[in-house]
């Protein structure tokens, strides 16, 4: 009996030492199709550092490297073992028939260099796929180990969950797509599909995130680890029946096998009744083994209710919660040429991210300058909080003015009834600066030259021409006319500018392709910056944006629909309105889709500029 315990011993050491050598190993399947999906992973059985990833050529890179590491236990002779491992993956796509090389891959572990294997792929056509092709071909059964009992996979799914069904236009609600599972064995693998929400602006309240949400949950009278994958507040941007579209995410999880002995068959071992409850026991142990699992949330449908046409104000622009409004300036006196801040706060629930600034009547002698917008919210989504739209104003004349109360209508979901809001009536006295005019000067007294009376010079007088005379020429008399002509024209001018600055309507679509602009500018900062989840952002704020001053139609109210029955109302040509509308799917897909899917940024930058310059060409 001892002898035989001996051999076993000296049997698993090599095995022991064995294990601690450090494996790294590429892995992708031999054979696709084009236009196939299909990873490519490598991994190391320790913990790795500058890890260079071989060039990838004739494959598209659709996502990655995604990184994922672990520890493994092990139960050797009733001592617990660690190890660690590390797996970078990454999604391609194959484009073209042939067969490919990758290359070797390095890593680094306790500064010496490691080198992966090279593997080979082979792309084929589609119709060379079989009719019936078994998924489970491609997976090797390991004799070592028993049948898997997966007893975990019934209890990892997806769910999508919202907190309201019933909204009205405008109404914000919130879309949580949350990972339910009942083990902490889990990996997160990348999403095969990522949800889109036709006819809804959609804000991503999980960007800046840098490790998804996790808690427990009960749900069916069961408990469970909860992972919110992912996280949007949605606007509505029209009634009726609209769907959010479901998550498709691929995981990976671990399940217990039992391990068999590899001395199990041996006629010596094996039939020893000491050695057949010691290899069943806790010497070998048990082992964990990969199961990888694609879950789909379900759909889920929105009955968006119509905001009611009764009691609605005529300056109403979209606002849709519960708001209060203040409104106040820095000072009431001033003099000509000084500045005055007005600024208008908006607080409350609802879509305050969509709410535009308020129309004013402003004295026509006051220069006003667009507002400045300050936001201040509660959460990322915008839906609590503070937006303040802060005006410079300068009165160019002197005198009493007055600004009449400033209104803002909103619709409140709770009354299901529109209010409005008013401020006070601001009055301003102005001034005359200093030297804004001359000041008026007495005559002075006359002084006594010599002489009170001249003698006239008698003939004969000798009188000759000095210099060039310029009276009763031409040139005399255009000089004479010029300044009345720049009278006239000036108060041409004038009126026209003042006819423009009571017109809200035809100031807002005048601005509309320079504030596009400066959308455009400060988008090309962010995309130089690196910044590119608000690159994305801002070109989409400028396209919706220029639609809505262009053809006044507020934020909230727009949907690709309304953009292109606006374009065809205008007689824009058809070619050019389904570029813009495309213009407007790719900036939306940009900011939801994975790495390598949406356009190249600077592409997506030109396309934009290209697109509103070509539109306001034919608008004008």
């Amino acid at each position: 009996m001892k002898q035989k315990l001996i051999l076993l011993l000296l049997l698993a050491i090599p095995g022991l030492l064995l294990a601690q050598d450090i494996s790294f190993s590429a892995q992708a399947p031999r054979q696709v199709y084009i236009g196939q999906q299909f990873q490519l992973t490598f991994t190391i059985n320790a913990e790795g550092s500058n890890f260079m990833v071989p060039e990838i050529v004739n494959f598209d890179i659709l996502n990655g490297p995604m990184v994922s590491s672990g520890q493994n236990i092990m139960n050797i002779n009733g001592k617990l073992e660690y190890s660690s491992s590390m797996t970078f993956t990454y999604i391609l796509e194959a484009t073209k028939t042939g067969t490919f090389t990758i290359p070797q891959a390095l890593i680094s572990v306790k500064g010496k260099r490691y080198m992966s294997n090279t593997t080979t792929i082979t792309v084929l056509n589609q119709n060379q796929r079989p009719a019936q092709q078994n998924p489970n071909n491609n997976q090797p059964q390991s004799k070592s180990q028993a049948p898997l009992k997966d007893d975990v996979g019934g209890d990892v799914f997806l769910r999508a969950v919202v907190d309201k069904n019933n909204p009205y236009q405008g109404e914000g609600i919130t879309v949580t797509f949350k990972l339910y599972t009942p083990t902490n064995r889990l990996q997160i693998d990348a999403p095969e599909k990522i949800p889109s929400y036709p006819g809804f602006w959609a804000q991503d309240l999980l960007k800046d995130a840098t490790q998804y949400p996790q808690y427990t949950e009960t749900y069916n009278g069961k408990k469970y680890i909860v992972a919110e994958l992912r996280k949007a507040a949605l606007y509505p941007q029209k009634s009726g029946i609209l769907t959010i579209d479901p998550l498709v995410q691929a995981v990976i999880y671990q399940v217990k096998v039992k391990s068999k002995s590899p001395l199990a068959d041996d006629p010596f071992f094996g039939n020893d009744p000491f050695f057949k409850n010691l290899m069943d026991d806790s010497f070998f142990g048990s082992e964990y083994q990969n199961v990888k699992k694609t879950l789909h949330s379900s759909p889920i449908t929105i009955n968006v209710k119509p905001l009611p046409a009764a009691n609605r104000p005529l300056d109403y622009s979209g606002a849709v919660g519960q708001f209060n409004m203040k409104a106040n300036v820095d000072r009431t006196e001033v003099t000509t040429n000084d500045g005055i801040t007005l600024r208008v706060s908006v607080t409350g629930t609802g879509n305050l991210n969509l709410i535009e600034k308020p129309a004013i009547n402003f004295p026509p002698d006051f220069e006003v300058y667009e507002p400045k917008i300050i936001d201040n919210f509660n959460n990322k989504g915008g839906t609590s909080g503070v937006r303040t739209f802060e005006y410079l104003i300068i009165p160019r004349a002197a005198g009493d003015f007055s600004i009449d109360p400033i209104q803002f209508s909103y619709f409140n979901p709770a009354q299901r009834d529109y209010s409005t809001l008013s401020s006070q009536r601001f009055r301003l006295k102005v001034r005359k600066g200093n030297g804004s005019s001359a000041e008026a000067s007495g005559q002075g007294d006359v002084k006594y030259l010599g002489n009170d009376i001249r003698y006239l010079m008698e003939p004969p007088l000798h009188i000759h021409t000095i210099g060039n005379i310029l009276y009763g020429k031409s040139i005399y008399w255009l000089l004479l006319i010029l300044p009345v002509l720049g009278f006239i024209v000036f108060i041409i001018l004038h009126q026209r500018n003042i006819r423009m600055r009571g017109d809200a309507k035809l100031m807002q679509r005048k601005k509309a392709t320079r504030i596009a602009v400066k959308r455009l500018h400060k988008a090309k900062k962010l995309l130089d910056n690196g910044q590119h989840d608000a690159f994305h952002e801002e070109i989409s704020f400028a396209l919706w944006g220029y639609i809505s001053h262009k053809f006044n139609i507020p934020m909230s109210l727009l949907s690709m629909d309304t953009a292109r029955e606006q374009l065809e109302m205008r007689n824009v040509d058809s070619d050019l309105t389904e570029r813009f509308m495309g213009t407007l799917h790719d900036c939306n897909y940009a900011r939801y889709a994975p790495a390598g899917k949406a356009l190249n940024m600077q592409q997506l930058y030109d396309l934009a500029i290209q697109t509103i310059t070509e539109t306001e060409q034919v608008l004008k």
